[in-house]
């Protein structure tokens, strides 16, 4: 069971079922730090007991080092932006008004997975220059301009003159840069946080690929409107 950390108080925990996924719904009064304090303890200690290890966070005004303390630990989206890669770049190059054609794209990794190949695939289609900076990228070459192609072309190091890095895991960058990581502001078509999309995902309870990425901010270039979307609990 998954955790669902909300800001409305004096309510007690209860069990709440969202697309089939079971959260435990736990409340953090807002106020005062003490009141805050307070009632982080007694929601981290209402999870614990219940086997929570993961959360979502709604209410800004937690205390995550307590929940920490408890073995709760916030969800991240990082690994649904992964999944939903293909479409973020996708967006992000509209949004800045990049030719597909003519954009130089590079993927860096610390090693190849089963995303950054959909991801690269799926891009395959519309950008014509593609560079995969991360080891073990050869069988998908070879693939690619077997099946496509398409040249994907290797590298060693960070690629020189790309247009755009993806950087798909904590490996270091330099120059233009999109990071698939939570300080990453991707909004979809959907009424739910994007934390929350993300366990649907994970529990199989979402198709990723269903998801419309409707824009994206990195964190250099957030918004003040770059918010969590209001949700009913």
């Amino acid at each position: 069971m998954f955790g669902l950390v909300c800001d409305h108080a004096a309510e007690e925990p209860r069990e709440r079922v969202l697309a089939g996924v079971r959260f435990c719904a736990v409340y953090v009064a807002g106020g005062n730090p003490l009141r805050v304090r307070l009632s982080s303890r007694a929601a981290a200690r209402v999870l614990a007991r219940r086997g929570v290890r993961e959360a979502v966070f709604l209410a800004g005004a937690a205390e995550l080092g307590i929940f920490a303390g408890r073995g709760i630990t916030p969800i991240s989206a990082g690994t649904l932006y992964r999944a939903t890669a293909a479409a973020i770049v996708r967006r992000y190059l509209a949004q800045r008004g990049m030719d597909f054609r003519r954009v130089t794209l590079a993927f860096a990794a610390e090693r190849v997975t089963a995303e950054l190949c959909h991801t690269i695939e799926l891009l395959s289609a519309d950008v014509r220059y593609l560079v995969l900076c991360a080891p073990g990228g050869a069988a998908l070459a070879d693939r690619l301009q077997l099946e496509r192609g398409v040249a994907l072309r290797l590298c060693d190091k960070e690629p020189l003159r790309a247009d755009l890095t993806i950087a798909f895991d904590g490996i270091e960058t330099s120059g233009a840069a999109l990071r698939l990581d939570d300080a990453l502001c991707v909004t979809y078509d959907s009424p739910y946080p994007n934390e929350l999309l993300t366990v649907l995902w994970r529990t199989g309870a979402l198709d990723a690929d269903r998801l419309q990425v409707m824009s994206v901010h990195p964190p250099e270039s957030q918004e003040k409107t770059c918010k969590m979307p209001a949700f009913p609990v």
